[in-house]
């Protein structure tokens, strides 16, 4: 899986869930987007069932996995 393909995986996953959002380089996807805590853990659920890659919460801070380039590229080397 290409790092695009990843990128746009995720853009699908968030107007999935009802999120404008439009990719940035930098952006931060949970506060940029305004996710609370409920969203977070749903698009940390999705992540898993589209990529088959499970990423705990924790991962995001220890990993700087927050940016969409930041995760797209962590999910293209792990993802089935």
């Amino acid at each position: 899986m290409t790092q695009e393909q990843a990128r746009q995986g995720l853009l699908d996953i968030l107007k999935s869930m009802d999120k404008q959002a439009e990719y940035k380089p930098g952006a931060d996807i949970f506060e940029d987007l305004g996710l609370d805590s409920l969203d977070q853990i749903e698009f940390l659920f999705n992540i898993e069932q589209k990529f088959g890659v499970k990423i705990e919460d924790e991962t995001f801070e220890e990993q700087g996995l927050r940016s969409f380039d930041q995760l797209a590229s962590h999910l293209a080397e792990r993802a089935a």
